[in-house]
């Protein structure tokens, strides 16, 4: 009696493993747990890359790979999977880690062919003898935030906001432009109106737009809004690092 619960307790110690935590995955400082589901901003036409990092959270070396499944995305999306090597296969190459090591050559890279929101199931897998046992899986769902607002109205007014402003690095620009205004582009000037930086639009449209101040120094600056050479509007902003 006791050789056949020893037997059987030995037949479970692989599973009982496997059940503890293999690995730790955090993402934007966040640690995920199976089943989570993160969400990523998104603009149709735009890439948008996602950054996980990787723990071995055990006293022995693994084989870890990421595998993605699409549960809803548009025909034309593209998705780029690094996982040490990039590849537009939803599997990736094994990788080795060490007991306790931390791995950042994780990301996945998804450019939207439209704004519909779409979402997929990533699973970090070790291989396991002859096996690939899954150790987690989460979410990713990609959304247009903007795509909830109004923006079919005739009647919506021009608009633009900088957040944050004053801006450190980046910073996200939520803009309409009625869809009469043609070829519209947001233009950046210093205090004496010279233009630094120039960013296409779209029109007819509520969408944003990321800016960087990389190689602007600290200071009060002017954006405005312009069409065909027409100036709709202007207003502040301050670069504060």
């Amino acid at each position: 009696m006791m050789k056949n619960i020893y037997t059987i307790l030995l037949a479970l110690l692989p599973i009982i493993g496997l059940n503890a935590q293999t690995i730790k995955v955090t993402f934007e400082d966040e640690e995920l747990t199976n089943g989570d589901t993160v969400k990523v901003e998104t603009t149709a036409g735009e890439e948008v890359k996602s950054y996980f990092y990787l723990t071995n959270m055990t006293a022995s070396p693994i084989e870890a790979r990421s595998h993605y499944s699409k549960i809803q995305t548009n025909e034309d999306d593209v998705i780029l999977m690094c996982f040490g090597e990039c590849t537009i296969d939803s599997v990736s190459p094994f990788v080795p880690l060490a007991p306790g090591e931390e791995f950042t050559n994780f990301d996945i890279a998804y450019t939207p062919a439209s704004d519909n929101p779409a979402l997929i199931k990533v699973s970090l897998q070790q291989k396991n003898g002859e096996d690939t046992v899954t150790m987690i899986s989460f979410f990713v769902k990609y959304h247009n935030p903007y795509m909830s607002l109004p923006t079919q109205s005739k009647n919506q007014p021009l608009g633009i906001d900088v957040y944050p402003n004053p801006m450190a690095n980046t910073a996200a620009v939520s803009y309409y432009i009625p869809s009469k205004y043609t070829n519209p582009q947001m233009v950046i000037r210093n205090m004496v109106g010279k233009t630094l930086k120039t960013y296409s639009l779209k029109s007819g449209v509520q969408t944003k737009l990321n800016i960087s101040s990389s190689d602007l120094s600290n200071g009060v600056y002017f954006y405005s809004i312009i069409s065909d050479g027409q100036t709709l509007t202007t207003k502040k902003l301050v670069i504060r690092k």
